[in-house]
């Protein structure tokens, strides 16, 4: 199944510069049925129960004399609902009901999390003001034609008032807060001021805000504190900035996003760590190998005298990427097809092969089955053949998926699923994955999308 662009997490522990405290939460909620309620730290987009109770009548009491890292953590009840709180050594009363867990929330004690949902509240509300004028303004210019008009002019102006409010009610929380965990958070959450930066004696000019953020993003984030690691600050933060400040998805675009944003806390500080595995973990599996083999190459194996077994095995993925380049000869398969018979990929003689890698429970793959038929029903007469490998493991079901799909060019399957040492040949570990050959079993291209596959095979049979 195709992965999107979507930072993935593999977390190493952290043990210096990190601060400690004990808890005690005793959290109210109305409404709540009697059932059991976790408590999970949360590091970057992954939350770990630490902690489990059941709750009495919506009384929810977690009580540990075990010191735990200061961070945000998440009270997570029904299976789905959670509300987030800051630990850092402060007793937490807490009411709120199940109706409307943000606008209920009351802090009954504790300072950090009173300041930290007075922020979430007025947050909520400007932004989706801001939300609804955009969208109301974006259908008024559609129906204008694309042409400004006055109203536009007015609800562009109070989207911004809405932008400043939010800015000067954050900055008063910053003021509000200082020396606690949470004014650490109010600063991250918060843009740098542009304005204020132009009214600096030495300033660089900037034609666009969005140029002046693109190269200050980070200002107001502090990459030499690893506490911040207990939060989703840098998880979020580096989200937002590769959506946002990479125009045009590509391996140049992304490569300079990451350098940049690596070039932020000290090598081998706990924040580089967790942001270079953040970044390795996020681009093993997308259609940006260059990223991928440049963080491995340039990074992960500089300087390091002995790679962890995670650190190896993605070394060893940049390898196999590396050896599937356009130009190289794609390794020999060799497999049962549909008659139990050995069906080589070498063995086609075919102007054009498709090499095609799915699975019978990939959705992804059973979406794009019926444009990939389309296309060898066009290219088959001028000599495309396809050999598709499946990952399956289960025979009936592959088999099935086959009838399913009509599936009428060559089916191959070991039965080892994603063990295969062909998947791991390919670095096929995302389905559907796509290499186009010529009649050598040379690489011409690795297409991503049926799309994309049919303008390489059109160009293909141009070329021969």
């Amino acid at each position: 199944m195709k992965k999107q662009l979507i930072l993935t997490l593999g977390f190493l522990f952290l043990q210096t510069l990190v601060s400690f405290a004990q808890y005690s939460i005793h959290y109210n909620l109305k409404n709540l049925p009697d059932s059991k309620v976790y408590l999970a730290s949360v590091k970057g987009s992954k939350y770990t129960s630490i902690d489990s109770c059941i709750s009495k009548n919506g009384e929810i009491i977690f009580k540990n004399n075990l010191s735990i890292p200061v961070g945000v953590y998440r009270i997570v009840f029904e299976d789905s609902l959670f509300s987030d709180i800051i630990i850092n050594n402060e007793s937490i009363i807490m009411s709120n009901n199940m109706d409307n867990l943000l606008d209920n929330m009351r802090i009954l004690e504790s300072k950090e999390n009173k300041i930290y949902y007075d922020y979430w509240r007025m947050s909520s509300y400007i932004n989706d003001s801001i939300k609804l004028i955009s969208v109301l303004g974006d259908r008024i210019y559609m129906a204008n034609k694309k042409v400004m008009s006055s109203d536009l002019d007015s609800m562009a102006k109070k989207a911004f008032e809405l932008s400043e409010k939010l800015q000067k009610y954050t900055n008063n929380l910053i003021e509000q807060s200082k020396g606690l965990y949470v004014n650490k958070l109010l600063k991250a959450y918060t843009n740098p001021d542009w304005e204020q930066y132009k009214r600096q004696v030495k300033h660089k000019d900037y034609l666009k805000r969005s140029d002046f953020l693109k190269e200050h993003f980070f200002d107001n984030i502090d990459f030499s504190d690893s506490t911040l690691l207990y939060s989703e600050i840098f998880y979020v933060s580096c989200t937002d900035y590769l959506t946002n400040y990479v125009k045009i998805p590509s391996d140049s675009g992304f490569i300079r996003a990451v350098d940049f944003i690596l070039s932020k806390p000290n090598e081998n500080s706990p924040v580089y760590n967790y942001l270079l595995n953040l970044f390795v973990n996020t681009f093993s599996d997308t259609e940006w190998e260059g990223v991928f083999v440049h963080l491995v190459d340039d990074y992960l194996q500089k300087n390091t005298c002995n790679l962890s077994q995670h650190n190896k095995t993605m070394s060893e993925r940049a390898a196999i990427i590396k050896k599937l380049k356009p130009g190289n000869h794609a390794p020999e398969i060799s497999m049962n097809s549909t008659n139990g018979k050995v069906q080589t990929l070498y063995s086609i003689k075919s102007k054009v092969v498709l090499l095609l890698f799915w699975s019978s429970e990939c959705p992804h793959c059973e979406e794009v089955m019926s444009q990939i038929c389309e296309l060898y029903r066009i290219y088959k007469p001028y000599g495309l053949e396809i050999y598709a490998v499946s990952a399956d493991t289960d025979k009936s079901k592959w088999l099935e998926a086959i009838k399913k799909n009509k599936m009428t060019w060559i089916n191959v399957c070991d039965f080892k699923g994603f063990e295969s040492s062909t998947i791991e040949n390919y670095n096929a570990y995302s389905t559907p994955t796509f290499y186009l050959l010529d009649s050598n079993k040379i690489i011409l291209c690795h297409p991503y999308s049926p799309k994309e596959m049919n303008e390489s095979i059109n160009k293909a049979f141009q070329n021969n």
